[in-house]
Parts: C-alpha cells; sequence; structure tokens
C-alpha cells in the first residue's frame, strides 16, 4: 500500500509505456484507416447494387421508383463521407508517424504502416 501513495508503481517504467503506447496508438491509427478503406469499398459495391436494383424496379414497379432513388442517393453519399475519411485518417498517421517516430521501434509496424498508407493514396487516386 505504501508504494501506492508514493507513486513508485505508476512511475517505474515511464519511458517503456511511452513506447508501447507510441506502438499502441498506431497500430489502433492503421486499423481505423485500414477499417474505412474496407468501407469505401463497400460502399463502392452498394452503389453498383443499388443501381442495378434501381433499374430493375424502373422496370416492374414504378410506383418504388422514388424511394429506390432515395436509397441509391444515401448510398451515393457515403462514397465521399468515406474518401474524406481516408483522406483525414491518412494525414493524421502520417503527422504522429513524424512526431512519434523515435518512440516506434516495431520496424514491422512502420513497414505497415507505409503500406497502408501507399494503399490509401491508392484508393483515393482510384476514386478521382
Amino acid at each position: 500500500m505504501s508504494d501506492l501513495k508514493k507513486g513508485n508503481r505508476f512511475q517505474a517504467n515511464t519511458s517503456n509505456q511511452t513506447e508501447l503506447g507510441s506502438t499502441r496508438t498506431l497500430r489502433i491509427k492503421l486499423n481505423v484507416l485500414h477499417r474505412t478503406i474496407k468501407d469505401l469499398t463497400f460502399a463502392k459495391k452498394e452503389v453498383e447494387q443499388e443501381t442495378e436494383r434501381l433499374e430493375k424496379i424502373r422496370a416492374t414497379e414504378p410506383d418504388r421508383v422514388t424511394q429506390q432513388e432515395n436509397v441509391l442517393n444515401e448510398a451515393k453519399m457515403m462514397v465521399p463521407h468515406s474518401t474524406n475519411r481516408i483522406r483525414t485518417a491518412a494525414k493524421d498517421i502520417s503527422d504522429y508517424i513524424d512526431k512519434e517516430k523515435e518512440c516506434i521501434n516495431d520496424e514491422e509496424l512502420l513497414t505497415q504502416a507505409k503500406s497502408v498508407l501507399i494503399e490509401a493514396e491508392k484508393v483515393l487516386d482510384d476514386n478521382l
């Protein structure tokens, strides 16, 4: 109990904790970017599916066309939203790596970060 009052237990390995915290934070940021790239891919597929569905509905059920157009418009809105999230997450990771590079000793993680950033750049270029 005396160690808790003095604070020794919580201040022992602050440099190691910072290193682990930086690595963990980078890993979380990479997962966010990777998930957002998947979201964009899914949004594009959804737009294609809803477009096909709209064409079928136009041929068979003209009274549902307006409702399906609304669904398609909502799906289309997700593409620029996901694109903006990818752009923001990629910039956040780049800035974080520049700021915390000396605290991150996991070379494999840094390599993974570079590959995910390249993937994000490629996805953004394809989206233009």
